[in-house]
């Protein structure tokens, strides 16, 4: 799944907004690395846009903690560590388990058949081992949870963490096959709950598969410190 944007094809969006959107899609995807210094003379070139929409973008996304500034004033991709992710899959669980309580009781028919239908692809893609499209999956099946519940204030702090959540995931390219298949299986697992309309169930199995989740990060952390190369636009 490519999302990445084409400054040609988009209408209506200014400068400052395709600058925003690009440069923290290559956070998250890694390509951009933590602790890279921020160079605005190459990512203006990159993007073929001026310094002043640049600057605005750089200063949202240090809003957002993707970029951080120095003690000399310069920017940077912002760092990782194992006790940020813990922190991060520490709220999003509990965000998660509220937001799976809420589409448990909120589900009808047509919402079960559309959850299927999104799992199902995850399963395919995990077994042929193709991990962009089970995150792509995975992100779509939790994100139409959210919407499920109907609780706005869940979704807009989870909004906030994702960015980081996906960051994290991406540090390395692959994961083990074992890991992409255990992910279908945790999804289907919290279907199954959600259609049974067994809200401690479904708490529980999502619990879980953020459990399992920060695992992931954890071991990718330490492959991407030990693996750690120059970053491509």
């Amino acid at each position: 799944m490519n999302n990445q944007l084409n400054r040609t094809s988009l209408k209506g969006v200014s400068a400052k907004d395709y600058a925003y959107y690009e440069i923290k899609q290559r956070i998250t995807e890694g390509k951009l690395h933590p602790d890279q210094p921020v160079i605005e003379e190459d990512i203006s070139s990159k993007l073929k846009i001026s310094r002043t929409p640049l600057r605005g973008a750089l200063e949202r996304l240090e809003f957002e903690k993707l970029v951080v500034r120095q003690s000399n004033g310069r920017l940077k991709i912002a760092p990782i560590s194992v006790e940020e992710v813990k922190e991060i899959f520490k709220v999003r669980s509990k965000l998660e388990e509220i937001a799976v309580i809420e589409a448990t009781e909120n589900a009808t028919d047509n919402d079960i058949r559309i959850l299927s239908e999104i799992a199902s692809k995850i399963m395919n893609t995990s077994k042929d081992g193709n991990i962009e499209d089970v995150l792509y999956y995975g992100a779509k099946f939790h994100s139409y949870i959210y919407d499920l519940s109907g609780n706005k204030t869940v979704n807009n702090f989870l909004a906030q963490l994702n960015d980081h959540i996906h960051r994290y995931r991406r540090l390395v390219p692959k994961q083990s096959v074992e890991r992409i298949i255990e992910e279908g299986e945790e999804h289907q697992l919290i279907l199954d709950c959600i259609a049974n309309k067994d809200t401690e169930g479904a708490e529980l199995a999502m619990n879980k598969h953020i459990q399992k989740s920060l695992s992931s990060a954890i071991t990718a952390i330490g492959i991407y410190e030990n693996n750690n190369d120059s970053s491509i636009w």
